[in-house]
């Protein structure tokens, strides 16, 4: 078990941060949608991440601080749903926090009470991926649409399908490195092979978590994972920076970086701005920059307000006004502003809660 915080996991979100700026940013002016394929790959490293420090987890808490954990990070997440849907009670669906919630505590679950070997990980992560196929099919046409977005596909981040990543990410993670390489070569001929050397739209098959997406997602795990561990400039992190920083706060990288780009998004400027528009990278050099600047004022004035989030009853209120908001506001934009407030000092504060539920223990 680590003894100190792995940079390696860190840069690997970090480079998720960077991939969800291109697949949120929904850039289609020259022919910039072709980008979608590599934005969508950014769910694998947040996923992989989460299921192996969920594993990193079984020596250091017992399940009731790790239940506990999951079940704040599961509830204060609706923040997020409900900056992207006003009914978000209504329209219950799992977002990418919810289903991390539940993958972290899964995975947390199998390696305290079933020990598997690395590569029961994988056969594991395999084994959700055809589940989700196979009760997606049966379900066709039937009256169980309270199942798909939250257990099956078709959905945003269900968690069956989803949970395949962490599992993955687990066995990348605990396996000679070497088998990450081999992995990568297997998974990459089967894809290239059945579609004929043609790269499948991936993002058009997110939402259904085909076949041509799931093996995309391994592909990209397993190959990061390899030239993480033998790449040694990768391994110093020295001019790894800003990854490092966006990484180890990639909570609040989610929230803030999504509400820069409806904000830009909303004036239009990669179209009324000429020089974004000649030159559409520059709305993510934008959204980056404004994302950052951001995170370093927050996090700087933070540290004077923490102490009043080190008491459960603050997280408790916060809690509550996630979910009683949508009762009490009627007006959409007051409701968007309260919910991304609630989701700012939720991921802010997160590990202030984190380390008092870890506090608690005996």
């Amino acid at each position: 078990m680590p003894e100190k915080r792995d940079l390696g996991l860190d840069l690997l979100k970090g480079i998720g941060c960077v991939l969800m700026i291109v697949a949120h940013s929904k850039l289609k002016m020259w022919n910039y949608d072709r980008f979608f394929f590599w934005g969508n790959l950014a769910p694998a490293f947040f996923f992989a991440v989460a299921g192996i420090t969920a594993t990193f987890q079984v020596q250091k808490y017992k399940p009731r601080t790790v239940l506990l954990s999951s079940l704040m990070l599961f509830l204060l997440g609706f923040s997020y749903n409900a900056t992207r849907d006003i009914n978000f009670l209504a329209n219950f669906t799992f977002e990418i926090i919810q289903t991390i919630a539940l993958g972290s505590l899964t995975v947390y679950l199998v390696e305290k009470y079933i020990h598997p070997i690395s590569w029961v990980y994988l056969l594991m992560g395999f084994a959700c991926f055809f589940l989700n196929g196979f009760i997606a099919y049966l379900l066709h046409g039937r009256e169980f649409s309270w199942l798909t977005g939250i257990w099956v596909t078709p959905g945003v981040f269900p968690y069956i399908p989803w949970l395949s990543l962490f599992f993955i990410g687990a066995f990348a993670y605990k396996v000679n490195n070497y088998y990450n390489l081999l992995v990568f070569f297997i998974t990459s001929i089967v894809y290239y092979s059945l579609y004929r050397f043609q790269v499948p739209d991936v993002s058009i098959s997110k939402w259904d978590f085909l076949f041509d997406y799931f093996f995309a997602l391994v592909i990209a795990i397993s190959i990061v994972f390899f030239l993480l561990r033998s790449v040694k400039f990768l391994q110093n992190p020295a001019g790894m920076g800003l990854l490092l920083f966006w990484g180890k706060n990639s909570l609040l990288f989610f929230y803030i970086h999504y509400a820069f780009i409806t904000y830009f998004r909303s004036l239009k400027i990669q179209h009324e701005v000429e020089l974004i528009w000649n030159h559409p990278y520059l709305f993510w050099v934008l959204t980056l920059a404004a994302t950052t600047i951001a995170m370093f004022i927050i996090i700087f004035f933070a540290q004077w307000v923490e102490p009043v989030f080190n008491n459960m009853w603050v997280w408790g209120i916060l809690t509550v006004l996630v979910f009683i908001t949508p009762l009490l506001v009627e007006q959409e934009r007051l409701f968007y502003f309260l919910e991304l407030a609630y989701g700012i000092i939720f991921a802010t504060f997160y590990q202030a809660l984190s380390r008092m539920i870890k506090r608690q223990e005996v």
